[in-house]
């Protein structure tokens, strides 16, 4: 059945088939964008919605993952990113790194430090943390890339950027996110001083 000709229930059960597959990768990156749970399934909602309305523009044999993103960050972009109930994003590399030392993710902390073997424990937290301190632009194109496995050209698309933006920018911030989560490598034996 082409796409033009699935309608009704049809239509729905492609909906089903192709999208809903997707619900669990689109509220991670609601969550890495939104920062709290109500705006994030917010955000979820509203692309679904979308998504559903305008289902007969997308291809069936694509990659539904990458064109449910695309809706997603537009959503975001258009609406909680100008919120003023949404969190400051960190703007620039400097304010990360502050951020970061803030947290006592720095990499210069001694293994044998109080502060370290209890942010040990919680690694899985303060990666989290590190990563939600990105810059916004590092962020997005780390999560699409990294955590949704999104190829460099599909993120670009997402985004609507160039490719060549896409790679400088998942350079950087996996530059910035090894330099703030250093000190934890160290002290849980994935790095040696």
């Amino acid at each position: 059945m082409s796409r033009s000709a699935a309608t009704g229930p049809a239509r729905r059960e492609l909906f089903d088939r192709e999208a809903l597959p997707h619900l669990d990768h689109l509220y991670t990156v609601a969550m890495h964008l939104a920062h709290n749970r109500n705006d994030a399934e917010d955000l979820v909602q509203e692309t679904m919605l979308r998504a559903l309305r305008f289902f007969e523009q997308f291809t069936p044999g694509t990659n539904c993952r990458a064109w449910l993103l695309t809706i997603l960050y537009n959503v975001f972009r258009n609406r909680y990113r100008q919120s003023a109930n949404a969190e400051r994003v960190t703007a620039t590399e400097e304010e990360f790194e502050d951020r970061v030392e803030q947290m006592g993710l720095r990499a210069d902390a001694p293994a044998n430090d109080p502060q370290t073997a209890v942010l040990d424990r919680l690694m899985e937290s303060e990666v989290q943390a590190a990563l939600d301190s990105l810059p916004e632009d590092f962020r997005i194109v780390l999560l699409m890339v990294d955590i949704q496995e999104l190829r460099y050209e599909e993120a670009a698309a997402v985004l609507d950027i160039p490719l060549g933006t896409v790679r400088s920018r998942i350079s950087r911030a996996r530059g910035m996110l090894k330099k703030a989560l250093e000190g934890f490598a160290r002290a849980r034996g994935y790095i040696r001083s």
